[in-house]
């Protein structure tokens, strides 16, 4: 028992420790008196004025669920809190009848806007996201984006309300390095497999019986604070030593790549590729044009450094993406590569600190001049004719 004690001892003068280091980086990179999005919440709640805010989620933490439908866009009109930016601002838009981000309202949109997180508009206010950035170059869209979305759920997504939404053309962001994990997951969900069978399947989500449960869902989900306060109250307090936990992490970071081994699978290949046909197809029986546009890799994988990064660079840049583009151009499907472009134009990770936000010491998002050039320059390569 003395043995025990004298270990338990140990251990607190150990963490004590590490927590005078923990409160030391923090006050160093000035996060000591951060707000968590959980504080902001609970004070945007509590303004009468906003009896409809709630936080963003994203379809895929339903995929597991099940529940008789499947989510596919957030809460309808009302106040979504998407995320908090790099200066730890909290970024809130209102979503449109049908729970996406649409800041601004066109009647007849020149282009439907399909993707994930970058298309949802992560991290910057409503009037710096892509669909504002394209209102700038003279160029009216419309988003069903939504963060976590992958192949699959964007091809739901699509097939669910496209009929009711007045567009021209289409155009599918891929995120290369998030897809095809997101795929893996997506495929193993019924109701999504049947958007995909079944030409004309439809789950009605936007009746008001489907609405009232889609609601339920997504409160229920929320329900259980429990954990989320948890983790709130170990953030603000830093007792979770996150700054310390960053750090060891990049001295010894080691991807683990038996983790990948789905990156190895023919039949997912196939699966995408026969997504993006289907895409295809379903636009011209529209008399509509389909483009592709490949989001950026995380900067650490365009300038790869460690072994690491390196073998993902080669996995995903030299592997994946060069096959897909292979595909696109054999089956005339028009597409831009952010990628390529960023390669050209700058030449070290350094540089990139102008296209992507650094949140919590790692590379993020967009930042509103990233939108801004990605819109230009999809605008002058893809959409010039």
């Amino acid at each position: 028992m003395g043995y025990l004690k004298i270990f338990s001892l140990n251990l607190i003068v150990l963490y004590f420790f590490l927590y005078i280091i923990e409160i030391f980086l923090n006050y160093k990179k000035d996060k000591l008196f951060l707000k968590t999005r959980l504080y902001y919440l609970n004070l945007f709640q509590k303004d009468k004025t906003n009896d409809k805010f709630y936080l963003n989620i994203g379809p895929y933490k339903f995929l597991d669920k099940k529940n008789k439908i499947l989510p596919l866009s957030g809460y309808e009109d009302s106040i979504i809190f998407l995320c908090m930016n790099e200066n730890n601002k909290p970024i809130t838009y209102l979503s449109d009848e049908y729970g996406f981000n649409n800041h601004n309202y066109h009647e007849n949109n020149d282009y439907l806007l399909i993707g994930d997180s970058y298309v949802q508009g992560m991290c910057v206010d409503e009037t710096h996201n892509l669909n504002s950035q394209f209102f700038k170059h003279s160029i009216k869209t419309k988003s069903i984006g939504i963060s976590g979305n992958g192949p699959l759920l964007e091809y739901a997504t699509y097939k669910e309300f496209e009929s009711k939404i007045n567009f021209q053309n289409i155009i599918l962001f891929i995120t290369i390095e998030n897809d095809y994990w997101d795929l893996n997951l997506e495929k193993k969900n019924k109701i999504l497999l049947n958007y995909f069978k079944y030409e004309n399947y439809n789950q009605n989500l936007i009746s008001l019986e489907n609405k009232i449960y889609k609601k339920k869902i997504l409160d229920d989900f929320f329900k259980n604070k429990t954990k989320r306060f948890l983790n709130d109250f170990l953030s603000v307090y830093h007792f979770n030593l996150k700054e310390i936990g960053n750090g060891i992490e990049n001295v010894f970071n080691k991807k683990s790549f038996k983790d990948l081994k789905y990156l190895e699978e023919e039949s997912l290949d196939k699966l995408f590729f026969e997504i993006l046909i289907k895409f295809k197809k379903n636009s011209e029986i529209k008399n509509k044009s389909f483009f592709v546009v490949f989001n950026s890799l995380n900067p650490d994988l365009i300038y790869p450094i460690s072994q690491e990064e390196k073998n993902m660079n080669k996995i995903l840049m030299e592997g994946k993406l060069k096959k897909m583009q292979l595909f696109l151009r054999k089956n005339e499907i028009k597409f831009f590569d952010f990628n390529e472009y960023l390669l050209k134009k700058f030449k070290s990770k350094k540089d990139l600190e102008k296209i992507f936000n650094i949140i919590d010491g790692r590379w993020d998002h967009y930042t509103e001049y990233g939108y801004y050039e990605l819109a230009k320059q999809i605008k002058i390569n893809l959409l010039k004719n």
